[in-house]
């Protein structure tokens, strides 16, 4: 039976009454149980003994039957990584505060139902034993239909935004909104949605509130309004989100993107190839944690680095006979890839050289003197950054951009020369050429402009005098050393200055405008200048002997960027998720587009390398492109939060392997040649192989 929403604000307004006389301090306003309620999902098991939610490193977790749900719900259900830092005012935590719990989270759950014990609601077990993680639910109504999805955002940020009327003010989330329920009441009556609100451990504002399942996360329960639920939320939710099983594709699919998303915050990245894990390469201290136990074909092995220290999050899949699921292997070539004779590298480091020299004359002839002239700019970067905290990455723009705190830091981060050794990215990117050389093999540097260099007016309005123009002088100091050290540089900047040029007539920016990485518009223009450079070298004519005609068609998706959940948490809910358009590229036979691991040009790379071609629309990322561009396939190597050291990835592979390659085009985010944070290694070569 459902009670009035007045009835159950009266009873609500009844029950904190005495509360508020308590004189042994704030008390949790809803009521719980006297124990603990252990908890697992019907079809996702956390596998490894021992995991705490709040000191772990590791996450283990199995699947039995991969949907989209069970995969979010493995990923974010009580993972260590989906932690919020304790806020830098104290007063914000709450300790010794009287929190008003008068009109809770905005009035979007109906107040008589709000309770701390699951077993005070209608859930049956197995609706109890079925919960969906509630944010990637969130992001996939998004992304299907935004009319379906407006209600649960409403939930979401209504409970982001509960300040119980404590110092900080909705800006600081003191609770999340972690699991939704489906409870079916019966008689033709509609679908309820439940779900489970967690308060930060840090938050201490009732220091009587229970935690039901221990978890070290006190909970609150309630029911989403009915007006907020929509019958189209309810069909998607069923039919898609929970009712369609994945195949081995579209697992990869999943896991590429969520270690693309999770890359700005947390410094993921994918690890491949592992056939029993933890392996001799994984840190000691994590083996430990496990306690000497390995995991047989896992399906997922995700690494970060969020605190400086790695941690893991590995999802193993279970077919219908209980036993593990192998991974599919990569897609075999279309047509046999030709060898080609070593040769001699030959690159051209001048022709950037003579461009970035003519550009420091035209600034007055000084680095300092050409930095003060585009002072404004970085001033307005530093005051920014300067007034937000810095656990929040994301920063507004204008007309909806979003920028990345990291890529910021790049452009007014000074001198990149000038960096402790570690941190210093060019004797390691010189002693790359070096090697590369000594093996036969030709080699372009190619940095990735940022948002910001590119579009400065979309940051601030400061930066509108500076559209077009370079905004970080030292950039183009760093290029002019590497062409020096004998570097060629593939110089994208000013052909991306200039492009902005074309926006009033341009489909979409150079930029997505959520996201950290560039459009499919950037993509294009990077990957024919890239090709334009391939051509040149004397062994391509060998390669275009034999051509391979690719085609194009668009693919429309639809997603927040990476930089949404980035954002204050006050600020997500003005963002709607971006429509974008992927150009796919297609083989001879019609096929979608794979890269070819026996390509003699690999493209080495991070998340710009991934995005569009693993993620998204997929088959429509730069390494595709550039094939296209020479009518021949390429390899791709790729690490997500790792540009700087993905080259140890290729070393891997051992000098055998490397010297039967003719082009390395090495392609990262500029913003990772400053302070990058796990440091830039030296080069470990495997012999054999």
């Amino acid at each position: 039976m459902r009670v009035p929403s007045c009835g159950g604000r009266c009873a609500l307004v009844a029950m904190l009454l005495p509360l508020a006389c308590h004189s042994g301090g704030p008390r949790f306003p809803w009521p719980g149980a006297a124990d603990n309620v252990a908890f697992e999902h019907a079809e996702v098991r956390t596998v490894n003994a021992g995991y705490r939610r709040t000191t772990s490193r590791v996450l283990v977790r199995e699947i039995d039957r991969p949907t989209r749900a069970t995969l979010d719900y493995a990923a974010y259900n009580a993972n260590f990584m989906n932690a919020d830092a304790e806020p830098e005012d104290p007063a914000a935590a709450g300790v010794g505060a009287r929190p008003d719990a008068s009109h809770p989270f905005a009035g979007v759950f109906d107040a008589a139902t709000l309770t701390a014990s699951i077993r005070k609601t209608p859930l049956t077990p197995a609706e109890r034993a079925h919960p969906l993680a509630f944010a990637p639910l969130v992001e996939y109504l998004a992304t299907k239909n935004a009319d379906a999805a407006s209600g649960l955002e409403d939930v979401a940020a209504a409970v982001r935004a509960e300040s119980w009327g404590l110092p900080g003010g909705p800006h600081i989330a003191r609770q999340l909104a972690a699991l939704v329920f489906l409870h079916d009441p019966g008689a033709d009556a509609a679908a309820e949605v439940w779900v489970k609100v967690e308060l930060w451990p840090w938050f201490k504002a009732f220091p009587d509130a229970p935690d039901e399942d221990g978890d070290g996360f006190p909970e609150v329960y309630g029911r989403v309004r009915a007006d907020l639920i929509k019958p189209a939320t309810l069909a998607l939710i069923r039919d898609d989100y929970v009712g369609k099983p994945f195949g081995a594709a579209e697992v990869k699919s999943w896991a590429n993107q969520l270690s693309s998303y999770w890359y700005p915050s947390y410094n993921t990245d994918l690890v491949k190839g592992a056939v029993v894990w933890p392996d001799d390469a994984t840190e000691s201290e994590v083996r430990g944690e496990l306690g000497g136990r390995t995991f047989d074909t896992p399906a997922v092995v995700m690494r970060g680095k969020p605190q400086g220290k790695p941690v893991y999050n590995v999802f193993l899949l279970k077919t219908p006979d209980g036993k593990p699921a192998v991974r599919p292997a990569g897609p075999a070539a279309t047509a046999p890839t030709p060898k080609l004779k070593r040769t001699t590298p030959t690159p051209t480091p001048g022709p950037v050289a003579d461009v970035v020299r003519r550009e420091l004359a035209a600034a007055g002839g000084g680095w300092d003197k050409w930095a003060a002239s585009v002072a404004p700019f970085a001033d307005s970067v530093r005051k920014r950054e300067k007034s937000t905290p810095a656990s929040v990455k994301g920063l507004p723009g204008l007309d909806g951009f979003l920028f990345f705190r990291n890529a910021l830091d790049y452009v007014v981060g000074g001198d990149l020369e000038q960096q402790k050794p570690g941190k210093a990215p060019l004797p390691l990117i010189v002693e790359f050429r070096k090697l590369l050389a000594d093996n036969g093999v030709d080699f372009l540097f190619v940095p990735v402009p940022t948002k910001s260099e590119v579009l400065p007016d979309k940051f601030d309005p400061a930066g509108k005098p500076f559209v077009g123009k370079v905004v970080n002088p030292f950039a183009r100091k760093f290029a002019l050393a590497l062409t020096q050290a004998g570097v060629e540089v593939l110089d994208l900047l000013p052909a991306f200055l200039a492009e902005r040029a074309k926006d009033a007539t341009a489909k979409e920016p150079i930029y997505q405008a959520q996201d950290t990485h560039w459009s499919a518009r950037g993509i294009d223009l990077a990957a024919r200048l890239v090709a334009a450079r391939v051509k040149q070298y004397p062994w391509y004519r060998e390669l275009a002997s034999h051509p391979r005609k690719y085609t194009v068609s668009d693919a429309p998706f639809v997603r927040h960027g990476d930089l949404h959940s980035r954002l204050a948490p006050a600020l997500r809910g003005k963002y709607k998720p971006e429509t974008l358009v992927g150009h796919q590229v297609k083989g001879p036979d019609g096929a979608l587009y794979e890269d070819d691991a026996d390509s003699p040009i690999i493209v080495l790379g991070d998340s710009f390398t991934g995005v569009y071609q693993l993620t998204d629309c997929q088959h429509a990322g730069i390494s595709a492109h550039i094939a296209r561009e020479i009518s021949s396939p390429v390899d791709l190597v790729m690490s997500y939060g790792g540009g700087p050291n993905v080259r140890q990835t290729l070393m891997r592979r051992g000098v055998a392997d490397l010297s039967r390659r003719k082009l390395v085009i090495y392609m990262m985010t500029a913003r990772d040649l400053y302070n990058y944070s796990e440091g830039w290694d030296p080069l470990r070569l495997e012999a054999g192989k």
